[in-house]
């Protein structure tokens, strides 16, 4: 895409990309060429994800082979379920000795239970949320920052070919801490997928195609994040080589090399091509005096880390952002802790295709509607539109959310497919609200800060579920914090939405938010 910070008669700089620039870069890619790209970024988006939630789904295979986090009274695998009885709960043990004596008698010497490690634990929770966030923060404001000066295809491919080897290493560990070391390495590569991909999508399409085509990236977070319950309940008990949860990783990360090398080989930056067709049609004074221009232009105020960051602090900016802090909070909460709460509550329920189906559908579905929705909407009434469309799906969304720990199984997964279909289409819609705020010329760096400040919050908070819980109880922290949260973000973007529709930007567009800056 052309600079967006482009200089009239006057001496005046205007950090706003027009409809007509976002449409002339849309030419230089041809339509089918700018789908495909999408289709590959939410593909690596997808893989980055399945790796970002593998450690929830084999936390428990992990913690008994490498022996760390919380221990608590289970079910004897080696054991048939039926000579339990219907009445035998293992999780109401809560001492060792009872525990390693349940029904001793009637499993001609073993425990129907035993004593070990169950997944759960602080150690679990920091694997979890802030060994991943703080990598994950950190290269998002890093890769963001770079990705808005150089090749955005390269920035990605490399990327994905780090989380995906860090993926599979994993499957090496002999120790808790190797496993979080190795976590940040997915997290640093992960942190690409979102910031790179928004950007590339201002590029690629114009406004009025911006909430589908994110909504299309973003599809690769429930297409990973569903594939892990799938990867981490069906491939340990494989014991393929008899390396149970390691190949779990294993097959994680091989699909991300190929991807990369599809980016490489098969696509390339619009912004490039932009720049080369503008090259190219230049004689040699003008190119100089181009070139002179840009330096200047480099120079300028207008492109300092200051600047840019003042647009996250926009008051708009800074209320959305607040929202998607409880809204992540509330995703996170239950995305670390749905298959422990499983085992813990329902041992023995298959919930691996349960889960991956109703990610898939509902998740997917939730975000593609989410999208396509907002920008029908937007055409007709503006920006604010999206901001109500937000606080009506979370408004939506939480009674299901409340049912999925309130029924049992499998009336609990209907309720979580109707949560997920309404809670889920949130996050292609939240940032094409905000690339809609900021100029193009900082869109990554905005979006890096927004993430560093969204994940800081949504993925360390639920680090305190394991204390609370000991306090008020499992089933009733995650009340609290899965559907309560979800409330509190349908407020914040409901006054977000009014916020809007009283400024210019809810009554025009998005253009109105950028000022013009002095050169």
């Amino acid at each position: 895409m052309e600079e967006e910070c482009m200089v009239d008669e006057s001496g005046v700089k205007e950090m706003v990309p027009t409809p007509e620039k976002a449409a002339g870069d849309f030419s230089i890619v041809k339509r089918s060429k700018a789908w495909y790209m999408v289709a590959l970024m939410s593909l690596c988006y997808g893989i980055g994800e399945l790796s970002h939630f593998l450690v929830g789904t084999t936390s428990r295979a992990m913690s008994q082979d490498l022996e760390y986090g919380d221990q608590s009274c289970l079910r004897n695998s080696s054991i048939p379920e039926q000579l339990g009885g219907e009445n035998t709960t293992c999780s109401d043990y809560l001492e060792q000795e009872t525990c390693d004596n349940v029904l001793t008698n009637l499993t001609n010497g073993s425990s129907f239970c035993q004593w070990d490690y169950n997944g759960m634990g602080i150690e679990y929770q920091i694997l979890a949320g802030p060994s991943f966030i703080l990598a994950f923060s950190i290269g998002g404001l890093l890769i963001g920052a770079l990705a808005d000066r150089y090749n955005r295809v390269v920035i990605l491919a490399t990327s994905t070919i780090v989380f995906s080897a860090c993926t599979v290493v994993m499957g090496t560990a002999q120790e808790v801490w190797q496993l979080i070391f190795l976590r940040f390495g997915v997290a640093f590569g992960e942190s690409a997928c979102q910031p790179v991909s928004a950007s590339l999508v201002m590029s690629l399409f114009p406004q009025s195609l911006h909430g589908a085509a994110l909504g299309l990236v973003n599809w690769g977070i429930y297409f990973g994040y569903g594939l892990s319950y799938v990867v981490g309940n069906y491939i340990p008990p494989l014991d393929i080589l008899g390396q149970g949860w390691r190949w779990a990783y294993y097959l994680s990360g091989i699909p991300g090399f190929l991807f990369a090398a599809l980016l490489l080989l098969t696509t390339s930056d619009p912004r490039s091509l932009a720049a080369s067709k503008k090259d190219d049609a230049l004689p040699l004074e003008a190119e100089q005096s181009s070139k002179k221009d840009t330096e200047i232009e480099s120079k300028s105020i207008c492109n300092t880390a200051w600047i840019n960051l003042s647009y996250f602090l926009h008051p708009f900016v800074i209320l959305l952002c607040l929202g998607a802090c409880f809204r992540h909070t509330a995703g996170f909460s239950w995305a670390y802790n749905s298959q422990l709460y499983f085992d813990y509550y329902y041992p023995g329920t298959d919930v691996g295709i349960w889960l991956f189906s109703v990610s898939i559908v509902g998740g997917s579905s939730g975000i593609l509607i989410g999208g396509a929705v907002s920008d029908r909407i937007v055409k007709r009434t503006g920006l604010h539109a999206r901001a109500w469309v937000l606080a009506a799906s979370q408004t939506i969304a939480s009674p299901f959310a409340a049912g999925v720990l309130l029924l049992p199984p499998p009336y609990c997964f209907a309720s979580l497919l109707i949560a997920y279909l309404f809670a889920e289409m949130w996050f292609g819609v939240l940032f094409a609200i905000l690339i809609e705020l900021v100029p193009a010329s900082a869109c990554s760096f905005v979006i890096a800060v927004f993430f560093f400040v969204m994940n800081n919050v949504g993925g360390n908070v639920p680090v305190i579920i394991t204390p609370i819980s000991k306090t008020m109880g499992y089933r009733e922290t995650l009340l609290l914090f899965y559907p309560g949260f979800f409330l509190i973000s349908a407020a914040l973007f409901g006054i977000m939405g009014i916020a809007l529709r009283k400024s210019n930007i809810g009554r025009k567009n998005s253009q109105s938010v950028v000022q013009k800056c002095e050169s």
